[in-house]
């Protein structure tokens, strides 16, 4: 920028006017003189804007029982998505992260045409918050003056299962920083007096903290995993149109309308459902510990059967089925960290032991490879002691092996169900406790069976034993496609509403993976046949053939794990067409 000085005036006057001037006002200058004054503390003691939103915030703390909550008046809200912007910009978020969202709603009324109503939703601050229960690090915090639940970002691992405790999708992700953030209702805000950034930018006044008892947002407990119970709940047990229930976390925030009601309404993208993340290591981790454990189960029958007939079982078809089980086992929690976004705090998963199943299934797994590995080792020690000092293997008492087998058996039981009950307890309904318990024990079975019969016939033997296993298996894979064909991947069109939303999001943006999961099956379950018919002529064929049909198995499971996880529909806050 340039000065016009002027002319009458010489330029080494004006610069010395400007210097003093400059000196008379620095901000030290002014600092003191308001300090001097006795401005500077009333002016802190009152933000500048107060005047605008201080009747949108409580006269008083909460009391005991009360927590602060967000109220929405529904009918100011024009949807021009301000508190959206000021979120965004006072937190820094990604470009592509928010922490509040305005949705819309479609209300049919008789002789007018449709209308639209805009629902602003942020964090819920639920009185029972699932992402708090859930989190295996403790990563999350409700404080017990205010009641804002806190996410403590050094202490995430970005393990995600916030995300998918919470039936609001308030948790989001952020691959920079590789942990979850969420809004906090600006609690270093509201400590010193001043509303929330979406409060304050709201030009309608749609937006008010408010206290609330407690006591006052529990409705009654919802019975999710029946169906038929969960449709004949009320709308009002639910925050808005097409919103989750309620019972599933007491959330806090109030929704008013004075000209609506809910009860005539639809979410605008009530018909829309996304695709979900794949968790693709999640899942690879999932079948893989699957197989281990189903191939020390089916091998533990088939020893507990030619007991009770008096036979031995071969100690080499035990000990190379305990070593394939710990080898594929092994790489799929090795696979498991890259779902993680700060894999080197992954040390404090024991954290949650208490509430969260994330927690459980990763130390439960832990022991049972732990154990599974010395099992391993004193199978091995046999074939072994001619490389280790003379007499070691005289130390070890005939019963180790057994029990050290059942131990494992025991733990690698307990690690499936506490991986079952990770997702059972989202409540999402789709993955309630029949469904999920049928597709990873499912996968135990077929595909540990599988892998068995690879082992016995590259053991050549017991060949009777060995095919009756593969028989079984063959078995189970055809009842689990048939299953999985009915619920989720026929044409028939299911009963349940929530079948039908996933059977259409199958068919429009997840086909290709729904073929290869059927191309994968029914090929694998063609060759386990074979292995079973080549096997009692060739063990070395069979091996091989059961092996390709192993690995097929493998490849179909895995694809059905990412369909379990990319396919989930739920229950949502509305959202809104693009």
């Amino acid at each position: 920028m340039s000065i016009a000085l002027p002319k009458s005036q010489p330029s080494s006057d004006f610069v010395r006017q400007l210097l003093e001037q400059q000196q008379e006002l620095t901000a030290v200058e002014q600092f003191s003189g308001l300090h001097e004054a006795g401005q500077l503390e009333a002016a802190a003691a009152v933000p500048d804007q107060a005047a605008y939103y201080r009747q949108l915030l409580p006269a008083t703390p909460p009391a005991a029982g009360q927590q602060y909550a967000f109220e929405v008046d529904l009918d100011a809200c024009s949807g021009c998505k301000a508190c959206v912007v000021a979120c965004h910009s006072l937190n820094g978020l990604e470009d592509d992260e928010a922490w509040r969202r305005v949705g819309t709603v479609v209300h049919e009324a008789p002789a007018e045409l449709p209308v639209l109503q805009h629902v602003t939703t942020a964090c819920h601050h639920c009185e029972d918050p699932g992402c708090l229960s859930g989190c295996p690090v403790k990563a999350y915090d409700k404080d017990p003056q205010t009641g804002i639940v806190k996410h403590l970002d050094d202490q995430c691992i970005g393990c995600k299962y916030c995300t998918m405790m919470c039936p609001y999708e308030v948790p989001q992700y952020s691959e920079r920083l590789g942990i979850v953030r969420k809004c906090d209702m600006c609690q270093q805000r509201l400590s010193v007096g001043e509303a929330p950034a979406c409060v304050q930018s709201c030009p309608n006044q749609a937006i008010k903290i408010r206290i609330v008892d407690q006591s006052a947002v529990a409705p009654a407990d919802a019975q999710q995993d029946d169906p038929q119970q969960v449709d004949s709940q009320q709308d009002a047990a639910r925050l808005a149109p097409g919103a989750p229930l309620s019972s599933l976390t007491r959330p806090t925030t109030v929704y008013q309308s004075r000209e609506r009601v809910f009860s005539t309404s639809m979410a605008q993208d009530e018909s829309i459902d996304p695709v979900a993340e794949s968790h693709w290591p999640l899942a690879v981790m999932l079948v893989a510990t699957q197989i281990s454990v189903g191939m020390l189960v089916c091998e533990r029958l088939i020893a507990a059967g030619m007991w009770m007939v008096g036979e031995g079982m071969p100690s080499a078809a035990t000990r190379w089925t305990v070593t394939a089980a710990l080898l594929i086992g092994g790489a799929g929690l090795n696979v498991a960290p890259l779902h993680l976004g700060q894999p080197r705090r992954a040390w404090r998963v024991f954290l949650g032991l208490r509430t969260s199943w994330l927690s459980r299934e990763a130390i439960v797994l832990g022991k049972y490879m732990g154990a599974l590995s010395l099992a391993a080792a004193l199978l091995w020690l046999p074939s072994l002691a001619g490389y280790l000092p003379e007499g070691i293997s005289e130390w070890i008492p005939a019963w180790a092996v057994p029990v050290t087998l059942a131990a494992t058996l025991l733990l690698g039981a307990a690690g499936l169900y506490s991986s079952a009950m990770i997702y059972i307890v989202t409540k999402r309904r789709l993955w309630r406790m029949p469904r999920t318990a049928g597709r990873f024990f499912g996968t135990a079975a077929v595909a540990g069976a599988a892998w068995t019969v690879a082992v016995l016939w590259g053991t050549e033997q017991p060949p009777v034993w060995t095919l009756a296993l593969g028989l079984l298996g063959l078995l189970g894979l055809a009842a689990k496609l048939v299953w999985e064909w009915k619920i989720q991947l026929g044409a028939a069109s299911p009963k349940d509403a929530f079948d039908r939303r996933c059977q259409k999001l199958v068919r429009r943006d997840l086909s290709a993976l729904a073929r290869q999961r059927l191309i994968a099956g029914s090929l694998g379950a063609v060759l386990l046949s074979s292995a079973c018919a080549v096997g009692l002529w060739s063990p070395a064929g069979g091996c091989a053939t059961a092996v390709l049909a192993a690995g097929l198995i493998s490849g179909g499971e895995l694809a059905e794990r990412i369909l379990y996880f990319s396919s989930v529909v739920y229950d949502r806050m509305p959202g809104t067409l693009r």
